[in-house]
């Protein structure tokens, strides 16, 4: 069974709801973009809409990329952590019905992944036990940053404490950059500013404490952890020559690296391979990015042009992994 565990849908409900509140800079992503990138995305909405929500045409596109199954997500863009906490309880649950619906329809084919209202942790643990018993969603998304406070904040500890005593996962998926005004031209508020705060969620899990504190904590970070694996050994070294940091963990920044998922959004046959040797491949799982443009249309072709992996490494990441993580039935 072939799992691509990195795709999306899109909740119009949560548009529907967010309408009268939202503001033009509410999302980073859409505050910081450039015109031209702005009507790119318009102009690809309508094919994305169906893309999104129509099991026909989800079917279709994975016969054509060879997936036997996809992980569905809620679109990164209706995390909406500005929102009042409670009408961001609200947003969650809709997301994550709606989610529920979406994998009722082809459960064979289709698993689930929801999201939480991050800016209020008693809402959330509401929402983690109401997700996982009468939803059977068993991961969770969310962003690399809640508004002011960052992942290591002492404040979500009771989320990661209630993710780990349900054996629910933890997917986190970033869009834009908190900081972007940078990032405007070239489209690097999505090229760069993705990895960029993925590698910010990774420094602030292992040197904030999180993993440590929650060792039993599943994490998953999109697209192949961002620009976190592949510059390990400057994290590495600082951890070595520097007390303020050093005295942080107890291990160097790779040993984590080993307790984090990854998937294979990263474009390159030789990007995966340099993964896989440095995590492991029980650490990482096919993902697509579906039905986004900055996604991998063709991830199990890109994984078996992989000619430093051997077929049982390429049989794990394309199956394996996801099995185990997402607790899914075979």
């Amino acid at each position: 069974m072939i799992i691509d565990a990195h795709t999306h849908t899109l909740c119009p409900a949560v548009n529907e709801k967010v309408a009268g509140t939202i503001k033009p800079d509410s999302v980073p992503y859409q505050r910081d973009m450039s015109p031209e990138s702005k009507e790119q995305d318009h102009t690809q909405f309508p094919e994305l809409k169906i893309m999104f929500n129509q099991v026909e045409r989800r079917l279709a596109d994975m016969a054509r990329m060879g997936i036997d199954r996809q992980v569905i997500a809620p679109a990164p863009g209706q995390q909406h952590y500005w929102a009042e906490p409670k009408l961001l309880a609200e947003i969650s649950a809709l997301q994550n019905d709606h989610v529920a619906e979406l994998v009722a329809r082809a459960p064979d084919r289709f698993a689930g992944i929801g999201t939480l209202p991050m800016t209020d942790p008693d809402a959330a643990v509401a929402e983690i036990t109401r997700a996982t018993r009468e939803l059977g969603l068993r991961v969770f998304q969310i962003d690399s940053r809640v508004m002011e406070r960052e992942l290591s904040d002492a404040s979500l500890d009771p989320i990661y404490a209630a993710l780990e005593a349900a054996g629910a996962g933890l997917m986190i998926h970033p869009l834009g950059f908190s900081n972007g005004e940078r990032l405007t031209p070239f489209f690097m508020v999505n090229s760069v500013a993705q990895p960029l705060e993925e590698l910010l969620a990774f420094n602030h899990l292992v040197f904030g404490g999180v993993l440590d504190r929650f060792p039993k904590l599943k994490v998953y970070i999109a697209h192949g952890g961002g620009f976190a694996p592949f510059y390990i050994g400057r994290f590495d070294h600082a951890w070595k020559v520097r007390p303020e940091v050093n005295r942080l963990t107890p291990s160097a920044p790779s040993t984590y690296l080993r307790r984090i998922y990854f998937d294979t959004c990263v474009y390159r046959t030789d990007h995966i391979e340099t993964l896989v040797r440095t995590v492991g491949a029980d650490r990482v799982m096919l993902g697509s990015d579906y039905p986004f443009d900055m996604g991998d249309t063709d991830p199990l072709g890109l994984l078996n042009a992989c000619q430093g992996l051997s077929d049982d490494e390429k049989a794990t990441i394309s199956s394996k992994v996801a099995i185990d993580f997402f607790g899914l039935e075979t």
